[in-house]
């Protein structure tokens, strides 16, 4: 399981929280031990994963059944890798 510790994240409904994403076989989990929060994501979900630079780190937004996912951490482009390579 691969693991992006301090990945802050903005969800569908807007609301941004600082998360660990954790990428397994069938899904990605999204854990907030700050606000007592967990989410889980199945991969089955996924439409489209993109990455861009935005300042000092990558901005990776991920096109879901449920609406868009960004996450803002610094190495965006290993991120979209773990999860497309999951999804194989």
């Amino acid at each position: 399981m691969l693991r992006f510790q301090r990945v802050t994240e903005t969800d569908a409904d807007g609301t941004t929280r600082l998360v660990t994403i954790e990428i397994a076989n069938q899904a990605i989990f999204r854990t907030s031990k700050a606000e007592m929060w967990e989410g889980k994501l199945p991969l089955a979900a996924l439409i489209d994963v993109e990455v861009r630079r935005e300042g000092a780190s990558d901005l990776v937004t991920a096109e879901t059944k449920h609406g868009r996912i960004q996450w803002n951490l610094k190495n965006g482009q290993a991120l979209k890798t773990a999860i497309e390579q999951h999804l194989d």
